[in-house]
């Protein structure tokens, strides 16, 4: 029970840091000071760590907000291991938050069955 309530606290510090990092420390970069983090899961271990995102540019390119990603993910990592206190920072994978959009299709389902 006391394992939940630690990936859970380490969970919402890591959202919290990322947020304050993609926005602060990167003021030059096309898209990542637009990226809001809205979900991080951790394994059990700790190891790894999936960062759910979305983006406020409506006009970005996914597979190039996805690749400046990959460019900066050590920085984001090194960062990250600075601002948050852990043995071991997790291996971070960022995944696209499709539950907007996917939110907006149901309800434009419903509308039309009305």
């Amino acid at each position: 029970m006391s394992k939940d309530i630690k990936i859970e606290r380490t969970q919402s510090t890591i959202l919290r840091e990322l947020n304050l990092i993609l926005q602060r420390e990167f003021p030059d970069s096309e898209y990542l000071n637009s990226l809001i983090i809205h979900e991080v899961r951790l394994t059990n271990d700790m190891s790894h760590a999936k960062v759910f995102y979305s983006f406020l540019d409506t006009t970005a390119n996914v597979e190039e907000v996805e690749d400046e990603l990959k460019q900066n993910l050590k920085e984001i990592r090194k960062l990250l291991a600075s601002k948050v206190e852990m043995r071991s920072v997790p291996e971070l994978n960022f995944e696209l938050d499709k539950t907007l959009e996917n939110a907006n299709k149901i309800e434009k389902i419903l509308k039309e069955v009305k």
